[in-house]
């Protein structure tokens, strides 16, 4: 039986002895079953949902109850993890919840267990690997200090001690893929923005304030080729607008980086609403590109996004340019549970993946309070597939399609590096 987690106000868990857990699923309640469950991993946060009154089963009258008696539990999983429902709740106040990705979590045998799948391998990005605490000053500084005209390198300082921003680690640990922040403004105005405060929200980075020059870019892309192996930059990061807005900078940067290092591989990631832009990068160079979308369905991809000055019929033709190029194409899809399961939402996204041509889905957790995700977007009652039928139907109908969580490098283009086990 999975067992109901409460808590107490200071963050001492307990398993509730009288109910078994529920979990949620966009706007529907229900008691999960156990095969969805896996070991919590290691890396993962557990933490109370302040102002939050916990829902639990009870078994004997055969109802979802109330409880009473401390602070609904939940688990932010560790990057390479989708998580399948959301915590189940009554929420107080409505009063917005910091944007982690909120996981369903219970007990099993005095064990700590959690509704999710891994979907790519986390061996170079487990938390584990990287040091979150003030010693990381000293592996920031060397780089800062010899290249302190350089405002890319202050802004991933900050990323990196105040952040914890991993990819900015990177950078600094001179490994794997290193971000290359660019833009300061955006053309969406998302429902999750991580960067940019709107209506009183609290978000945990600051948006860049500043233009970066070529130069900038280019040095801090020839520092990250000399230090690491399989090297990868990325642009289009969390402490910034979208970098589609200032593609004509970003293709004179790509122009000498492939010049100077070939062997580097260069990544794109955004929201691609601009078609001739993401031609100009492609001309340019550009090695692979990640488009990040809620949802195929034109309505709800606005109601999301918000775009300004674009359609969503822009991104579409940006996903035809990008299948008659020979970039590797990822869809950075915003999983949210109940709502990407859909019936038709999967329908749509089953659609664009007929339609383009996409060579992997990053299957991401959408960092965001479920109630304010839910309060601000239009759901028509719908079947719901479930997010593990959901993955299960695409690699059936999909079979060369990749699934996974990060980015990669141009050497691991064509290889399926984490074939997923669905159970």
């Amino acid at each position: 039986m999975l067992k109901l987690l409460v808590s107490d106000n200071v963050g001492n868990i307990f398993e509730h002895q009288a109910y078994e857990s529920v979990a949620r699923s966009g706007e529907f309640l229900f008691v999960p079953p156990l095969k969805d469950f896996i070991k919590l991993p290691n890396e993962s946060k557990l933490f109370f949902i302040p102002d939050s009154t916990p829902l639990g089963y009870n078994n004997k009258t055969f109802r979802i109850d109330e409880i009473n008696e401390g602070f609904a539990v939940s688990a932010f999983l560790p990057p390479g993890y989708l998580r399948l429902y959301l915590p189940a709740y009554v929420k107080k106040y409505k009063t917005p919840l910091p944007f982690y990705g909120y996981s369903h979590v219970a007990a099993v045998d005095n064990d700590f267990v959690v509704a999710a799948i891994k979907v790519d391998d986390d061996s170079k990005w487990n938390p584990a690997n990287y040091d979150f605490t003030t010693n990381f000053l000293n592996v920031v500084k060397p780089l800062l200090e010899k290249y302190s005209d350089n405002r890319i390198i202050k802004q991933l300082s900050r990323c990196a001690l105040e952040y914890n921003c991993t990819a900015a680690k990177n950078f600094f640990m001179g490994q794997y893929e290193a971000p290359i922040p660019t833009a300061v403004t955006c053309n969406s105005l998302c429902i999750g923005c991580i960067s940019h405060n709107k209506n009183g929200f609290i978000t945990p980075q600051e948006r860049l304030d500043y233009t970066v020059s070529v130069e900038e870019i280019v040095e801090v892309a020839l520092i990250h080729n000399d230090r690491a192996v399989d090297p990868i930059i990325s642009f289009g990061q969390g402490c910034e607008g979208d970098p589609i807005l200032v593609a004509d900078t970003i293709a004179r940067a790509i122009k000498i980086i492939k010049n100077k290092c070939p062997g580097i591989t260069i990544n794109f990631n955004s929201n691609c609403s601009i078609p001739e832009n993401v031609e100009k990068l492609i001309d340019a160079g550009l090695d692979s590109i990640r488009v990040t979308i809620f949802s195929f369905n034109e309505g709800l991809y606005k109601e999301y996004h918000r775009p300004i000055n674009y359609k969503f019929e822009d991104v579409l033709r940006s996903l035809n340019v990008i299948s008659k190029s020979e970039l590797f194409a990822s869809i950075n899809l915003l999983v949210f549970p109940g709502i990407t399961d859909r019936k038709k939402e999967a329908q749509a996204l089953l659609e664009a993946l007929n339609t383009y041509r996409i060579n992997m889905i990053q299957w991401r957790n959408l960092n965001i309070d479920p109630f304010l995700l839910l309060d601000n977007v239009k759901l028509e009652l719908d079947e719901l597939l479930g997010l593990k039928n959901l993955l299960m139907l695409i690699k059936k109908t999909h079979k060369n399609l990749f699934f996974g969580y990060f980015n990669r490098p141009k050497r691991l283009f064509k290889k399926d590096i984490f074939p997923i086990k669905i159970k």
